[in-house]
């Protein structure tokens, strides 16, 4: 998504969630893709191995019209704890796909992910015309389908991925206000 005066800045209870930037880019970040987990279950973060790699990435999606990629900020540190992408944005069909990284190990499993995606996803059917999120997670991650599940999001299908031996299950969710 092109940087403009209509990019949000979002205050939840606990978090800023704020478009990111190359500058974003930090040896924490790095290591968050290094981790076992996210090795595992993001599929980009083997492809992620220097600061220039990780920089050029979030350049690659600055620009782009069909992507939003915010990083969640604690409010009363302004620690970087993780990210949340909507992309692609389809704005004929009114969907986006999301994925997400709660990439601080000690947030996870304490709703981030639940309080960020309500916020975004509100402001993306309010500005941006968007009613439907879909993802991907594969069947063996048990937080993040409870997760999901708790957001409002609902089982869709089931898919095989070649990128990954475990079978991805698809999930969907309406936003409401």
């Amino acid at each position: 998504m092109a940087s403009n005066a209509q990019d949000p800045v979002l205050v939840t209870e606990r978090f800023l969630l704020r478009p990111l930037k190359p500058s974003d880019a930090s040896q924490v970040y790095l290591s968050w893709l290094a981790d076992q987990d996210a090795r595992r279950y993001i599929l980009a973060a083997g492809a992620t191995r220097s600061l220039d790699d990780l920089r050029a990435y979030i350049a690659s999606r600055v620009s782009k019209t069909d992507v939003l990629f915010l990083g969640i900020f604690q409010r009363l540190t302004g620690k970087h704890i993780g990210n949340i992408k909507y992309e692609p944005i389809d704005y004929a069909d009114g969907s986006a796909e999301m994925g997400i990284l709660i990439g601080d190990p000690s947030c996870r499993g304490r709703g981030v992910a639940q309080e960020v995606i309500q916020a975004s996803s509100i402001w993306l059917k309010n500005h941006r015309r968007i009613s439907t999120i879909h993802l991907g997670v594969e069947v063996n991650n048990e937080g993040a389908l409870k997760a999901y599940l708790r957001t409002g999001f609902k089982y869709s299908g089931v898919i095989r991925d070649p990128r990954t031996p475990n079978e991805i299950m698809r999930m969907t969710m309406t936003i409401d206000d």
